[in-house]
């Protein structure tokens, strides 16, 4: 069987295929995952309570709704300063990822207990309500005061 094509059949055949590519680019495009950078630095008056060997917690919650983390990332407290980043993949649920809140307080945390769940004695850090899908830098994040 023998199949030809005319110029406008070619045409047409390759303006579908060309428009086929350009939507899943734009596709792959919007389901991009959009990270938050953040550098965490422990406040030199601190420094005497912290076990390099504690935990330490960056998260990020909604200024809005539920306490429980978007997302999260456990670290050690003796690799600070550090840099590390969140996002909507880092999510402990589906329904309560960075995708589903424009409006979040990043937390960095050093855990005396290990334990996940803040306790007295923590030492902690926070920023006021950022638009994370608007961040075009790191957000600098400095752990101090303790948890009381």
């Amino acid at each position: 069987m023998n199949i030809t094509m005319t110029n406008m059949t070619k045409s047409i055949f390759f303006s579908l295929i060309l428009s086929l590519a350009l939507s899943a680019f734009a596709l792959a495009d919007s389901q991009a995952v959009q990270s938050i950078k953040i550098s965490v630095s422990l406040d030199p008056a601190l420094q005497d309570k912290v076990n390099p060997d504690q935990t330490l917690f960056v998260y990020a919650q909604a200024v809005q709704g539920p306490r429980m983390p978007l997302a999260i990332v456990k670290l050690k407290a003796g690799d600070l300063p550090l840099e590390t980043q969140l996002d909507a993949s880092m999510a402990m649920m589906p329904q309560m990822s960075l995708t589903n809140f424009s409006q979040i307080i990043l937390l960095a945390r050093i855990s005396v207990s290990g334990n996940a769940i803040p306790q007295p004695g923590d030492l902690i850090g926070q920023t006021g309500p950022l638009e994370w899908q608007k961040l075009d830098k790191t957000v600098l994040l400095s752990i101090n005061k303790q948890w009381q």
